[in-house]
């Protein structure tokens, strides 16, 4: 018996060895070099596709006002302190913190000094990125890959506005967090420590902080879990923390919630920031829509969020594959969280990204292990010559930025620079308003109010961007769509002067008719002082503006008559020709490559050829 169990053993021992062993093929090194080259040329792109104008944003400027506000009086308002119709009613500036820093910057540096900032920090965010998903090993094309991807989904949310410390802080805590859990635990542990100091600073400067507290309680939630169910979802890789360290990690989380109060207002700063998100007029903002809305079917960069979406089901695969809770609890938590309006799919975007990464790179790993299609995998992932061939279209699109030309590719309006985008705010306007000493209260469009305050600190405006309440904003309407008793209103509130801005006017000066321009355009009580491709000034017919009346009255060159009553428009030509020669020359002095006046000045020479 014993004999024969040898001889069984000994053929058992043959035929094993004698099986050509599946060994995983060695996977190289990457060059470091190569990976330096590819990462600093990305920057680039980073810090050129974050650097562009001021462009269709009011918020900048209220947010500018507010910080000198705070800075003068030494106190953070409780009440509006811009518009005269809302005088007295509740607003908490909750974003105060970034509002006092940036009136810094702009009075040291001005505004390019803030938009200096902006692209530092986006450079900042996808540098700890970078560095991030190299300490855990993820392959470099891989994370180029993810990372190309995220600057193309967020390009709509690179603008100078607190939110953008909000994405700085979301990486910051996926670093501190994921070293934690992944790393050497008892190293990175302290670092725990930091996030009430974070979340303190990050609470009174933008209303994200709410999405970093969401990711915590994730964070913290898994973590207890796997401590009461470690043969389930823990394993070699992936160990429970000990009952000191739940205990610190808990304690921590509770003090991070505890310090949000910690602003100037307390809880009724979140108790206010909520009741705003209830208001019906944010039904009529494009950000607060849902990201399934038909408005955004075609866009670009919805169809990349939702392809970073549905991308989840990776990380859904990984997390049970590698036995990982947390994977699935923040892509499910971050998942339901941003399909509820489109601003905040940013976020949701860039809190999935190292998980997204990590996710793809554990499956091309897998894959370039495989006999049949590792081969070109590999190649791919770590052949010097692919970096390079990624390394020439970024320095396509890197030289097409500051030319705007990769932008008209993608039909996608930006423009590349410093300062403000004279297209689209009205900057000739107010620099009228300025040397005519323009004053008295104002029926303005909407997106003019923050630069209304802004540029004149002792008026106030009708209206702004911080929507402060559905009262408001359904006033403002009822005047600028002519709603019945729109003039009676005009009387009540005193409006002395009117701002009208449309940047996009001359491709639908339709829509002139169905506003209050065409009452005022036609109306002896107002007269138009200024106007230009995108915007008019009207002034009522008092005596304290007679003055600027009598130099400065439009009274042949009437871009809404020349539109919609042509035969008063040449009859006013052929009444007063030589006023409408002056009208043309000032005009076009002031604007030279004027859309709407060439083409007036065309009608006129058609009436009168010899003007």
């Amino acid at each position: 018996m014993t004999r024969h169990k040898e001889k069984k053993q000994k053929q058992s021992a043959r035929s094993k060895t004698s099986k050509p062993s599946k060994t995983k093929p060695v996977l190289p090194i990457e060059n470091k070099y190569f990976v330096f080259a590819l990462f600093a040329v990305f920057s680039v792109l980073v810090y050129l596709a974050s650097t562009y104008k001021i462009t269709g944003d009011d918020d900048f400027f209220w947010h500018l006002a507010t910080g000198r506000y705070i800075i003068t009086h030494g106190v953070v308002p409780d009440k509006d302190i811009f518009g005269f119709a809302t005088q007295g009613v509740e607003w908490i500036p909750f974003e105060w913190g970034w509002d006092v820093i940036t009136h810094g910057l702009n009075s040291v540096g001005g505004y390019n000094l803030i938009l200096v900032l902006r692209s530092v920090i986006f450079v900042l965010i996808f540098y700890l990125f970078f560095r991030l998903l190299r300490k855990y090993n993820v392959n470099s094309i891989v994370i180029f890959i993810v990372l190309f991807t995220l600057l193309v989904a967020i390009m709509d949310r690179l603008s100078p506005r607190p939110h953008i410390l909000t994405y700085l802080f979301f990486i910051t805590l996926i670093t501190i967090l994921t070293s934690i859990k992944y790393s050497e635990r008892e190293k990175y542990f302290k670092r725990l420590y930091y996030l009430p100091l974070i979340f303190l600073i990050w609470g009174n400067i933008h209303m994200g902080v709410l999405a970093g507290g969401l990711f915590l309680f994730i964070f913290t939630v898994t973590e207890i879990i796997i401590f009461y169910y470690p043969k389930r979802f823990s394993s070699v890789e992936i160990k429970p923390f000990s009952k000191i360290q739940i205990q610190r990690l808990f304690i921590v989380s509770v003090i991070c919630a505890l310090v949000l109060f910690i602003n100037p207002h307390g809880l009724h700063t979140y108790i206010y920031a909520f009741e705003h998100t209830k208001m019906k007029m944010l039904e009529t903002v494009n950000e607060w829509r849902s990201p399934f809305d038909t408005f955004f079917a075609t866009g670009f960069v919805t169809t990349l969020y939702k392809i970073m979406l549905f991308s989840g089901l990776l990380i859904l695969i990984y997390s049970y594959s590698k036995r990982d809770l947390l994977f699935a609890m923040v892509y499910i938590g971050f998942a339901i969280y941003s399909v509820r309006a489109i601003r905040l799919t940013v976020d949701y975007e860039i809190i999935i990204t190292f998980f997204l990464a990590v996710a793809l790179n554990y499956f091309v790993y897998k894959m370039s292990s495989s006999g049949t299609i590792g081969k070109p995998i590999r190649f791919i992932l770590y052949n010097n010559y692919v970096k390079v061939i990624l390394i020439i279209p970024l320095l396509f699109i890197i030289y097409n930025i500051p030319s705007e030309e990769i932008y008209h590719i993608l039909r996608y309006y930006r423009p590349f620079g410093y300062g403000i985008d004279k297209d689209f705010i009205p900057v000739q306007l107010f620099d009228f308003m300025k040397e005519n000493n323009i004053s008295g209260r104002p029926f303005n469009q909407f997106g003019t109010g923050g630069y209304l305050v802004w540029n004149f600190p002792d008026q106030k405006n009708f209206i702004d961007s911080r929507n402060l309440n559905d009262d408001i904003f359904n006033e403002y309407n009822s005047i600028m769509n002519k709603a019945p008793g729109f003039e009676r209103k005009l009387d009540n509130y005193g409006i002395d002067y009117i701002i009208y801005l449309d940047p996009d006017l001359i491709r639908r000066a339709q829509e002139l008719k169905g506003t209050v321009v065409s009452y005022f355009s036609v109306n002896p009580s107002w007269k138009l002082v200024f106007w230009d491709d995108k915007s008019l000034l009207f002034v009522k017919n008092i005596a304290r503006f007679s003055d600027v009346i009598s130099k400065y009255e439009y009274k042949v060159m009437n871009p809404y008559v020349a539109l919609f009553n042509q035969n008063e428009f040449e009859k006013g030509i052929k009444a007063d020709p030589v006023r409408t020669k002056n009208e043309i020359t000032r005009k076009v002095q002031e604007e030279p490559k004027g859309f709407l006046i060439e083409n007036m000045s065309r009608i006129a020479h058609q009436v009168i050829p010899n003007l």
